[in-house]
């Protein structure tokens, strides 16, 4: 659940990342993000998170969403 403003720009900020990067529309990546838990990921751990580089919070999504990987 997202709690605060903070979280909200974050993963705002992690879609647009991993959409460049993937080559998905904003739209594609945030629902490939809520249909691998990849929202709850990134709003769990923004604090920690949003000091990094893009290239490390989409390998880190990448490595949830492999860790974790149920239905994506």
């Amino acid at each position: 659940m997202i709690k605060t403003k903070g979280e909200v720009w974050f993963l705002a900020s992690c879609v647009e990342f991993y959409k460049d990067e993937k080559g998905m529309s904003g739209q594609e990546a945030y629902n490939y993000f809520r249909k691998t838990g990849a929202v709850n990921f990134i709003t769990g751990c923004w604090e920690g998170l949003h000091t990094t580089s893009p290239e490390y919070i989409i390998d880190s999504i990448d490595e949830y969403i492999e860790t974790h990987r149920t239905n994506a």
